[in-house]
C-alpha cells in the first residue's frame, strides 16, 4: 500500500483557500468602504444582534428540521 504524502495545497483543499481569500477581499473592501464613508454605516444594537446570531439560528433550526424530516 502507497501512501500519499498530502500537502496543505492539495486540489481536495483548493475550495477552502478560495473561501478564505474571498473572505478576506469582501472583508477588506467593506474596511475600505467604511473608511471612505463612516455615516452610512451606523449600526445599533438590534442589527448587531442579528447579524451575529441570525446565521447561528439559522443552522440551528436546519438542522432540526433535517433531523425530523430524515426519522
Amino acid at each position: 500500500m502507497m501512501h500519499t504524502l498530502k500537502t496543505l495545497f492539495d486540489k481536495e483543499n483548493l475550495k477552502y483557500f478560495s473561501i478564505w481569500l474571498i473572505s478576506l477581499l469582501l472583508s477588506g473592501l467593506l474596511k475600505l468602504f467604511g473608511y471612505l464613508n463612516p455615516n452610512v454605516l451606523i449600526i445599533n444594537n438590534f442589527l448587531l444582534l442579528l447579524l451575529v446570531f441570525g446565521p447561528a439560528l439559522l443552522v440551528t433550526i436546519g438542522l432540526i428540521f433535517n433531523k425530523y424530516s430524515n426519522s
